[in-house]
């Protein structure tokens, strides 16, 4: 059976659009507004120091709905409801938790104030209509009283008016992400061709094009632009259903992959910096090999102490790593010396290619390092945040890192600036004659305390420095079960998936980063307050793993592995911020602390 996730509401035009999990989204139009949020008591949320909806009691809620007052013209933020049944189910919660003392017209008084509504009027038909009189409190009334209260109410507020103007359109909508099995691509440009109209669009950072509506059985022609310039049609999209497309079957024909990782012989003895994020089983050696140089140069460009080397640590090669993460999104790359002016291939263009790549010290990239490693790229962002704050709790870390604001675009920005208006909907004046403003951020506004949970934002984090597209509700650990669209479930824990577990007051999320004595090695943030490793059990029935949808065919072919972890090498780095709870392990590291 179909399930809405997510809705708003278009106050201009005075429509919901439901979001379904199964892609399609569902428009209603006419009737009333609690007919179109599914919201029979037109419920609406409180409102924070900023006016913003701040929910309390209120629950299974999947959008607000800003309207404005009739007589303040004040935005009221109505509960839209995934159907009709939870509607009156917390509508019924909501009579019995704020008004169970009060009597019918001491209910009105604050069910609906006189400042916006006609309490007289409403009271006099409240009555009417249950016959349940003005003495008894609604804690005293019988469940059939109760239920006539709650019916009068529904009738009141206007749910079933205007029953022949009701419309419910259903829109399949499908998504497209470019992908070359592991990253998404962007500025990938796409054309949608719809009855001999044509749209040209571009993937994001994130490789994806904003969602294709397809109504009615209607078609849509995918075409891609081919280095020559030509446009070829690729697929297309019907039906009556929404689905999700992966352009990688076709895409991986026009988009230039990495180059090799070895250094070709005969490269002269100049080579260009790089960044290596460390894969399982690399050694200082290997990899000294490998680039042709000594493990006591690549230890004095890093700072290097000791021979270890950790998974998802990067290094600099031929030079110091820059500060912070080297992660940059996968580009549509086609080389124009491989073309001629007229698009055609050019003569010998693959071998000169090969060349460009094999001279070193000529001023030219040299493709040392694959372009793009694909291994979990997030897991080197989420490495690099717990060496940079290893040992420190988050009251240190939300000074300078506070992950809730740093994963949707506007609070990198500083937020949403918003002029503060009056009850009459003109702006409030300060003292200097200015319009007072406030600012709306998406993200809580710190780290610390049980109310800020953050291993969600953490982790969406990591994905977003690594240019995967993040969690839609980006502090809630069951956005990556509910974002069907962006995220795929795996059988097995592999390296660098996202591990949910379900745990007493809701779930938590970190990554899976490998395994030591039969557990699992995770990191994640807010474990113990603080960004560490941690040996938990896996395989437990409510567990589950998951991984970006772009990552999905590497995911399934080269990157389900799971490398053996040494933890004491790993403790020599991160000391007790590597937590034990297995007692056979515990017995070798005695300062290890208590799982939180």
């Amino acid at each position: 059976m179909p399930r809405f996730i997510s809705a708003t509401y278009h106050t201009a035009i005075k429509v919901s659009e439901f979001i379904c999990d199964d892609g399609r989204h569902l428009l209603r139009c006419g009737g009333t507004l609690p007919w179109r949020l599914n919201n029979a008591g037109d419920l609406m949320s409180p409102l924070d120091s900023k006016d913003q909806p701040a929910p309390r009691k209120t629950k299974n809620f999947i959008g607000f709905a800003p309207v404005p007052d009739k007589k303040s013209g004040q935005l009221n933020h109505f509960f839209i409801f995934p159907d009709y049944e939870t509607g009156r189910e917390q509508l019924e919660c909501s009579v019995k938790r704020l008004h169970g003392a009060r009597t019918l017209p001491q209910l009105v008084q604050k069910y609906a104030p006189p400042d916006s509504n006609d309490t007289v009027k409403y009271t006099a038909d409240l009555l009417r209509e249950t016959d349940v009189g003005v003495n008894k409190t609604v804690a005293e009334l019988s469940a059939t009283e109760f239920k006539k209260v709650i019916d009068a109410i529904e009738k009141l507020e206007g749910y079933h008016n205007d029953a022949a103007t009701r419309n419910e359109i259903w829109v399949p909508v499908s998504r497209i992400t470019a992908t070359n099995g592991a990253r998404p691509l962007a500025d990938e440009e796409i054309v949608l061709r719809v009855n001999g109209q044509e749209r040209t669009l571009k993937t994001n950072d994130y490789g994806q094009l904003p969602p294709i509506a397809h109504p009615n059985g209607q078609q849509v022609d995918v075409l891609h632009r081919q280095p020559s310039g030509e446009l070829k049609q690729v697929g297309t999209i019907s039906g009556e259903q929404g689905q999700h497309f992966s352009l990688k079957t076709w895409l991986q024909r026009f988009v230039v992959l990495p180059g090799p990782d070895q250094a070709p012989e005969g490269a002269s003895a100049r080579r260009e910096p790089l960044v290596y994020t460390v894969e399982p089983g690399d050694t200082l050696s290997k990899l000294a090999k490998r680039f042709d140089t000594t493990v006591p140069q690549i230890k004095r460009d890093n700072g290097l102490k000791r021979d270890a080397i950790h998974i998802g640590q990067q290094l600099g090669i031929n030079g110091p790593k820059p500060a912070g993460v080297a992660v940059a999104p996968v580009k549509r790359a086609v080389p124009t010396a491989l073309h001629d002016t007229k698009g055609k291939a050019a003569p010998q263009a693959n071998q000169a290619a090969k060349q460009a790549r094999s001279k070193a010290g000529t001023g030219k990239p040299i493709a040392l390092l694959r372009a793009d490693q694909r291994l979990a790229p997030w897991m080197a962002v989420a490495f690099h945040e717990a060496t940079t704050y290893v040992g420190k709790d988050e009251k240190e870390i939300t000074k300078t890192h506070n992950y809730h604001r740093l994963v949707t675009d506007r609070d990198r920005a500083g937020g949403e600036v918003r002029v503060r208006k009056g009850k009459d909907g003109k702006p409030l004046l300060g003292k200097d004659g200015k319009p007072m403003t406030n600012t709306k951020f998406d993200g809580l506004q710190s780290l610390v305390g049980d109310n800020s949970p953050w291993c969600a934002s953490f982790v969406n984090y990591c994905l977003k420095e690594a240019r995967y597209a993040p969690g839609r509700s980006h502090m809630s650990s069951y956005t990556f079960e509910s974002d069907r669209d962006l995220f795929v479930r795996v059988k097995d824990p592999i390296f660098g998936a996202i591990r949910f577990s379900r745990r007493k007051g809701g779930g938590h999320v970190c990554f899976v980063y490998g395994t030591a004595a039969g557990k699992l090695v995770v990191v994640g943030g807010n474990q113990g307050d603080e960004i560490c490793f941690e040996l938990v059990k896996g395989g437990a029935v409510s567990d589950a793993y998951y991984v970006p949808i772009t990552y999905k065919e590497y995911a399934s072919k080269e990157g389900a592995t799971l490398p053996e972890v040494d933890v004491e090498v790993l403790r020599k780095e991160f000391g007790n911020a590597v937590e034990i709870n297995d007692k056979q392990i515990h017995e070798k590291h005695p300062k290890s602390r208590p799982q939180s």
